[in-house]
């Protein structure tokens, strides 16, 4: 039987991966997506036991807390912006970003680097579209907000729900509301993305 931390990784990769296949949202929340979907499923495979990879599901968490959330961030401060609408651009930010968290996360092992720039990124993400007045994105923000904290206080529901738990399933409803819709997405004169 699959234990919690599967499950909610599952779910967490559905859903990304559903988001991230929504051609109406931008290049960069998309992107964003797509790297938050990767760890999502090496955490299933891992808790799973289906296929145990003991160091990539924390290194793809680390690589995402350090890109795909501050893409995210980008994307919902200035979604007009070169990264968040040119796929070139979003694909250079990620490729620097997780470089940087590589070497200083990963290899120089200072783990408040990755944690502070996901956290600081939620932080943007909520200051901006309370600022905005969007509160039912912000609602999205406050969830992924909560999942981590609960997360990092090592809040558990035995046998139902671990620590681990409250991140996927946070980030999880947090996305799903954090997403915009083809609405609000829709300008006018939309400038084509340029490959």
């Amino acid at each position: 039987m699959l234990n919690s931390l599967a499950l909610t990784d599952a779910l967490l990769c559905l859903i990304t991966v559903w988001l991230a296949s929504r051609s109406a949202l931008s290049v960069g929340y998309r992107m964003a997506f797509s790297l938050l979907a990767i760890p999502a499923l090496l955490g299933f495979l891992r808790f799973s036991g289906i296929y145990p990879l003991e160091t990539w599901h924390p290194l793809f968490t680390l690589m995402s807390a350090s890109a795909a959330l501050p893409l995210l961030a980008i994307s919902v401060l200035a979604p007009q912006s070169m990264v968040a609408t040119r796929r070139q651009f979003a694909i250079i930010f990620l490729g620097v970003a997780m470089l940087l968290g590589l070497l200083i996360a990963g290899l120089g092992k200072f783990r408040i680097y990755d944690q502070a720039l996901g956290l600081g990124s939620m932080l943007v993400i909520l200051v901006t579209l309370l600022k905005n007045g969007q509160h039912t994105r912000a609602l999205g923000a406050t969830l992924m907000l909560a999942g981590s904290v609960l997360f990092v206080l090592k809040i558990s529901i035995p046998p139902w729900l671990l620590p681990g738990d409250w991140l996927h399933l946070g980030m999880a409803m947090g996305l799903l509301l954090i997403a915009p819709t083809a609405l609000a997405q829709s300008d006018p004169s939309p400038e084509p993305e340029m490959a």
